[in-house]
């Protein structure tokens, strides 16, 4: 925590929304929530130098050294994960704060998309452990480079053709 100046006794930090540009986003659950873990929408981005900087300005005001959500993968990259489940648990399906550089709605960004955001900190204590939330707030489409846009819906079965059933009973071995 923060300690006061004049009287030397820890203060609480509160931040101001955070915006930091040109993420590559790695993985994306904002054109549908994360049900599997219920945990709403959320978009986990390479971390570059300008998301480096802007957690150590954190973590120098707030005097926390945990940020949550930041990890490595296999090939040692450094990961981020911002989300929310304010929207879903309103009902609501696509993330709605997403625009694109005109400023108009947009699709979802995907994996190897490029993205502006904003999100929000929040130092919280857990456990008598502190630690630092990054909420995500909105996200800005600069550069759709994941191509076609995933769908998440299950594949249509094909129509049966007009054989009956003891047309293929015959073929059955049993």
């Amino acid at each position: 925590m923060a300690v006061s100046k004049k009287t030397g006794t820890p203060k609480a930090v509160k931040f101001g929304p955070q915006m930091v540009s040109n993420l590559k986003v790695r993985y994306s659950h904002l054109a549908k929530p994360d049900l599997e873990y219920n945990t709403g929408h959320s978009v986990t981005v390479e971390v570059n130098k300008d998301l480096k900087d802007a957690f150590k300005e954190m973590t120098a005001q707030s005097g926390v050294s945990h940020i949550n959500g930041l990890k490595k993968d296999e090939e040692g990259v450094e990961l981020a994960k911002f989300k929310t489940s304010v929207y879903s648990n309103d009902g609501v399906q696509k993330f709605p704060k997403m625009v694109d550089t005109k400023s108009e709605a947009c699709d979802a960004p995907f994996g190897g998309d490029i993205i502006n955001l904003i999100f929000q900190p929040k130092v919280w204590n857990v456990n008598n452990k502190e630690q630092i939330s990054c909420y995500l707030k909105e996200i800005q489409v600069v550069e759709q480079n994941s191509g076609s846009s995933v769908t998440f819906m299950k594949p249509k079965q094909t129509e049966v053709s007009n054989v009956s059933e003891e047309d293929t009973r015959e073929d059955l071995p049993f």
